[in-house]
């Protein structure tokens, strides 16, 4: 395989140096793009951008918040940002919440993350009253596209006298490199969420590996889709979307999705496995349509088949804005093949691999050089190593350590300092990483053998009749959670969906050994409870 180079990137040493190319190159340039209605945006440019931020760090250290933990919460805008880079750009903490927790457990993290102020979305008033009303310490609520008193339109006019008087109290501030600037809560995906300590060098080297490995620029524009409170989006998603100067629009919620893609017409976005699932179903739905299924095309003299499989990548562009063709894909596994016929369609989304505790990113795939099944090759921010079958990083993207728990940070490391992942998985004779399961998901017979579930589940990629499916152990014998999808059960009529489901296992169990046999299938009527990153929650499943 080719060694490709890695992509020249700019020196960034911490967050707040992010602006200083921009801003003595393309000042007038748009940074964000913000949807005003069906047919139109606003744009924002990186002097205005730089402004607000300049603004809204001299009201906050005027009012006391200079070294304080700001908390925000709400959907994916500009005004999000905003906060999230203003408080990095000074000496203050951010910690993100994650907006669909209900209102005592994000009670509970502003508390543990020692919160004094809080900047919420619109939509999420009611919480914002609760937190009013019961943590006192919260000196600050604030509607960020509110009016009045405490409002960030408040604040920001306040910066703007501040600054005209003179005051360079935040403008002049450097930031700490080794000193927690972010806090950041784990997606809980086995329980009780950790709080993630990052520094600045965390953060810079994490997205700064990743634009040596991806190829973004200031011609591209990338929708942003995930929920900004995780390090997947925030760090990968925008900060390293703007150390590429790349233009970032937002998606302020899944309905907007492809009215976003024709708005906008993006060129790029960071996605999970489901999203990508979901536009390859349509798209494959659409071929059937149109009678173009894969095996009419296989049928189909090689000229003919090229010529319609071009009309099928035409529509395919034209239904996500005319004008995408590439991104990145994490979060979850995902099926290869389909990342394969995406790509015959021009659309390249290599996978990559984080976690929260790495900044996130540990490995990705690239432009030229990937292997589909593959999570890629390790970042330039961190070295990997594969001990009793674990994935453990050591570099400058691993966190300072657990927020309050001293005994969960020295048990996340080795002895030699490496982090453990948690992770089991591989490294080919290339160097790409393979995931094959989480350790504390292992299925430990009574024979002895270790049976990663993960393992199991990607033998079901690529059927059609199942949605969703999570393998565990219930009493003694392995056992399939299957979420059918009814709406193909019903267009294939398919009457008994258990028999059909039996019928997949069976053909699966034959080429497995006999100790990797699924036993058990459980059918359900509802779709699995998932983080807002869209991981499902595997110690939800079966219970009630």
């Amino acid at each position: 395989m080719n060694a490709y180079p890695l992509y020249e990137t700019r020196p960034v040493e911490t967050v707040k140096d992010l602006f200083n190319y921009p801003l003595e190159n393309t000042p007038d340039k748009d940074v964000f793009r913000v949807r005003k209605s069906k047919d139109s945006y606003e744009g924002i440019s990186w002097k205005q951008f730089k402004e607000d931020v300049d603004a809204l760090g001299t009201a906050l250290y005027a009012r006391g918040f200079k070294g304080q933990h700001l908390c925000v919460m709400g959907d994916n805008m500009y005004e999000w940002v905003l906060v999230y880079m203003t408080a990095l750009c000074g000496d203050m903490v951010i910690v993100p919440l994650d907006k669909d927790l209900p209102a005592p457990q994000i009670e509970q993290l502003i508390r543990f993350a020692d919160g004094t102020a809080l900047f919420y979305t619109p939509k999420y008033e009611q919480i914002a009253r609760a937190v009013r009303e019961n943590l006192p310490e919260v000196k600050l609520v604030c509607d960020v596209r509110g009016e009045g008193p405490g409002s960030l339109s408040e604040l920001l006019e306040e910066g703007r006298r501040l600054l005209a008087s003179g005051d360079v109290s935040y403008t002049s501030e450097t930031p700490a490199k080794d000193k927690m600037a972010a806090l950041l809560y784990t997606s809980g995906t086995s329980g009780q969420p950790k709080g993630v300590m990052l520094s600045q060098d965390n953060i810079v080297s994490s997205f700064d590996g990743a634009c040596k490995n991806l190829s973004f620029g200031e011609d591209d524009v990338m929708l942003s889709v995930l929920p900004l409170h995780h390090a997947y989006e925030s760090n990968c998603g925008i900060l390293a979307m703007l150390h590429t100067s790349t233009v970032v629009c937002f998606n302020e919620n899944l309905k907007l999705l492809m009215p976003n893609m024709q708005l906008f017409k993006p060129t790029g976005m960071g996605v999970v496995p489901l999203i990508l699932d979901t536009l390859y179903k349509q798209m494959r739905d659409a071929g059937r349509r149109s009678g173009l299924t894969e095996e009419v095309l296989a049928s189909m003299p090689p000229e003919q088949a090229k010529e319609a499989q071009a009309k099928l990548a035409a529509g395919a562009r034209q239904a996500v804005g005319g004008r995408m063709h590439k991104g990145f894909v994490g979060g979850a596994a995902m099926n290869p093949e389909i990342l394969g016929k995406l790509r015959q369609v021009g659309l390249n989304f290599p996978q990559g691999y984080g976690i929260t505790e790495c900044s996130p990113l540990v490995s990705i795939n690239r432009d030229h050089q990937y292997k589909d099944s593959s999570v890629g090759l390790p970042s330039p921010s961190n070295e990997v190593r594969i001990e009793d079958g674990e994935i453990q990083v050591r570099g400058r993207n691993v966190m300072l350590g657990y927020y309050k728990d001293p005994q969960a940070t020295k048990e996340a490391f080795t002895e030699d300092g490496w982090f453990r992942t948690g992770d089991l998985g591989y490294i080919d004779e290339e160097g790409f990483l393979f995931i094959t399961g989480r350790k504390k998901n292992l299925i430990i017979l009574e024979s002895g053998e270790n049976i990663s579930p993960e393992e199991l589940e990607r033998n079901f990629a690529g059927r059609d009749l199942i949605k969703e499916i999570v393998v565990m152990e219930d009493n003694g014998r392995i056992t399939a959670h299957i979420y059918p999808d009814y709406e193909y059960a019903e267009a294939a009529h398919i009457t008994d969906i258990k028999d059909a489901l039996d019928k997949i296992v069976a053909e699966v169990n034959a080429a497995q050994p006999r100790y990797k046999h699924i036993a058990d299938v459980k059918v359900h009527e509802t779709e699995f409870e998932k983080t807002t990153t869209k991981k499902i929650k595997r110690h939800t499943v079966g219970k009630g």
